[in-house]
């Protein structure tokens, strides 16, 4: 039959004897002490990262290449500051804390909404696209003027090199223009799909909660 035992004593290298009481005594000022800076300073983090979160400002990270740096929210964490929380646990962090700002006052009561993906009303993409249109009209009316032109005009042959020339040139913008859309068209779909896995995960919170 076994009983339960009290803490034994423990006995310094000095020879001092340090009772079970003491040594509690000493951690539990060590813990009073410190518990509230402590949970203040875990309070300060957490409202950082539910701003910083809230208002997208993490993906405002740009690589070498002046591209995004990080396309999911765990691997910013982990990249700035070598977090290892995972993708749900930041967001339940997050939405627990975004309620108690905006009820502060912290935080507008829209926080607390889905973000809507909204754009400048110009931005270098479309008017890259209207632009390469344009320009592709442009030249194709340029060459239907052309091609009609009576072949007995003495001027044909140096309007036709004027096309030309002009074709060349033209193809050559409307080709750099539509690569800024494709690269466009594949930041917003990373950017996208970044934020459905961001709802998703928000989405099995609430359902595990």
């Amino acid at each position: 039959m076994t009983t339960e035992t009290e803490p034994t004593t423990d006995v310094a290298v000095t020879g001092e004897v340090i009772t079970p009481q003491q040594t509690l005594k000493e951690n539990e000022t060590i813990v009073k002490r410190n518990w509230q800076k402590a949970t203040e300073n875990v309070e300060k983090v957490y409202k950082a990262l539910t701003i910083i979160h809230t208002n997208d400002l993490w993906k405002l990270h740009k690589d070498e290449k002046g591209k995004r740096k990080y396309t999911a929210f765990d691997a910013y964490l982990f990249g700035e500051f070598g977090w290892t929380l995972s993708r749900v646990r930041a967001l339940q962090i997050i939405k627990a804390q975004r309620a108690k700002m905006i009820e502060a006052g912290e935080l507008p009561a829209s926080a607390a909404e889905p973000r809507k993906r909204t754009a400048p009303e110009v931005t270098s993409e479309r008017a890259a696209k209207v632009t390469s249109a344009q320009l592709s009209k442009a030249l194709e009316a340029f060459e239907t003027r052309v091609n009609n032109i009576d072949e007995g005009d003495p001027d044909r042959e140096e309007m036709l090199r004027i096309y030309t020339d002009a074709a060349e040139a033209l193809n050559a913008v409307i080709g750099d223009l539509d690569e800024i859309v494709a690269r466009a068209v594949a930041e917003t779909e990373a950017d996208e799909a970044d934020e459905d896995a961001d709802e998703d995960d928000e989405q099995d919170t609430e359902d595990e909660s």
